[in-house]
């Protein structure tokens, strides 16, 4: 019988930790060898396990599981090392663990995945259709085995952190409010951030921020009658891909607006041209966003909270001590992007300041979950709908419900994005200072907002969207 997923999750969270340990403190080249046999007798299985355990280190060091059994150790370092930011395949299998899976041969990933990206063959290895793929991740939380993981790059990451021969920025989701301790404070993990090596961290709230009031104006422009609609497509990958695949004849409804993260991260590399970019959020979509052909090059490294959780572990910081150094850097619309329903409030709230005299107000359907999001777009595809604005998220509870989250209850998670909204300085995103700090360090100075929405600064914020 397959080992159960808590045996499966606990020897992959054993091994993760190890591999980003040995790295940090550089002696993994010495040390591979022997960690086979170290996380076997940790946990005290049998040595049947070894080859299960190869495969969970090939993934730690961001190859696929069964990445050459054969070849030494070193062979596999080096081309781990080699990599230099986000790659396909996003999403690895791990041959042997699919047994386990009850759903009549089907696969439970498959019956799960909304993209018919999957397929199980009667040799019980998972097929992933990587044109399809959107990498949301539900593939992987449905796995009652565990035989699917997501691409981590600790090693190529890390050796950068340590060489110090680039500024590495960190942007951080505005999710991660009490993703690592309801007690730990925002400014607590920047400090810690900096003390790992990055240069600064950003809040990807200002990113949202700045779209919303470009959304905000494109919402003034496009509808004007009551049978007139306008897609947000400012946070989620899931939700993007899902129009732009199934979903075509919606593509003239949709905002060009890039996401907060490609946004940010385009930015810092116009005013910081050497700097490398790294996203930290609870969503594996981001790491296919990184690399999508329109949009590659503004964020060269994705981690999820889980995987920054455990580099913090390895290197051994303790977050409760570290002191609080916060920037206050977005307002409550730009945070309120981590939860359902914060996309529709904060282009909302604008509206309401730069055009309070309209008739047709901002009526919103906000709806998260992948299943929930294709039947919404169905209805607006048949005319079944009685919204002007429609908000998509992937994940139930928005960005807090992604697979790579801390804080499991969704409720708890949405309490604590909710509390550092509530935090923020100002409430709309046109009050955030920051804003207009952001356009004079590009070189725009000018004090009407509606400056967002047009170029040169539009270029940084918006994308082709393909019509195919």
């Amino acid at each position: 019988m397959v080992k159960s997923l808590d045996y499966v999750k606990e020897m992959r969270s054993k091994v993760m930790y190890e591999v980003a340990k040995l790295a940090w403190n550089e002696n993994l080249e010495t040390e591979i060898e022997k960690l086979p046999e170290k996380i076997r007798a940790g946990m005290k299985i049998s040595v049947e396990q070894i080859p299960l355990i190869e495969q969970e280190i090939n993934l730690a060091m961001g190859l696929s599981a069964d990445e050459k059994q054969q070849s030494r150790w070193t062979e596999k370092l080096e081309k781990a090392y080699a990599e230099q930011g986000q790659k396909q395949p996003i999403i690895s299998h791990i041959p042997g663990l699919c047994q386990n899976c009850s759903d009549e041969g089907q696969g439970a990933c498959a019956t799960a995945c909304h993209a018919n990206a999957i397929e199980k063959g009667l040799d019980g290895r998972v097929k992933i259709d990587e044109k399809k793929c959107d990498s949301c991740g539900l593939c992987i939380t449905t796995c009652p085995s565990s035989a699917l993981a997501d691409k981590v790059q600790f090693l190529p990451l890390i050796k950068l952190l340590q060489s110090k021969k680039q500024p590495v920025y960190a942007e951080v989701a505005p999710a991660i409010a009490g993703q690592f301790g309801k007690e730990i404070k925002i400014g607590q993990l920047r400090s810690a951030l900096k003390a790992i090596g990055f240069i600064d961290m950003v809040e990807v709230a200002l990113f949202a921020d700045i779209l919303s009031i470009k959304e905000a104006y494109e919402f003034d422009h496009f509808v004007k009658k009551e049978k007139d609609f306008m897609l947000t497509s400012c946070c989620c990958p899931v939700w993007i891909n899902m129009i732009e695949k199934k979903f075509p004849e919606l593509m003239n409804r949709i905002s060009p607006s890039v996401s907060p993260m490609i946004a940010g991260g385009r930015v810092i590399k116009v005013l910081h041209p050497e700097a490398k970019v790294v996203f930290i959020g609870p969503c594996i979509a981001k790491k296919n966003e990184a690399i999508h052909p329109e949009l590659e090059g503004a964020v060269d490294f994705v981690l999820t909270f889980k995987e920054l959780d455990t580099i913090f572990a390895a290197v051994g910081l303790e977050l409760k001590k570290m002191p609080d150094d916060f920037d206050h850097q977005s307002s409550w619309g730009g945070r309120a992007y981590g939860r359902t329903g914060g996309v529709s409030a904060s282009i909302s709230l604008i509206l309401e300041t730069i055009a309070p005299q309209r008739s047709i107000k901002v009526n919103s359907k906000r709806v998260d979950g992948a299943k929930e999001c294709q039947e919404i777009l169905k209805k607006a595809t048949k005319g079944e709908i009685d919204v002007n604005f429609i908000e998509g998220m992937g994940c139930k509870g928005g960005c807090i419900g992604g697979p790579g989250r801390l804080v499991d209850d969704l409720f708890e998670a949405t309490d604590r994005i909710n509390e550092y909204a509530y935090e923020a300085k100002m409430k709309i995103p046109l009050n955030n200072p920051e804003v207009y700090g952001v356009l004079k360090n590009l070189g725009i100075n000018h004090k009407t907002p509606k400056v967002i929405a047009v170029n040169p600064l539009a270029k940084l914020l918006t994308r082709e969207l393909s019509q195919e």
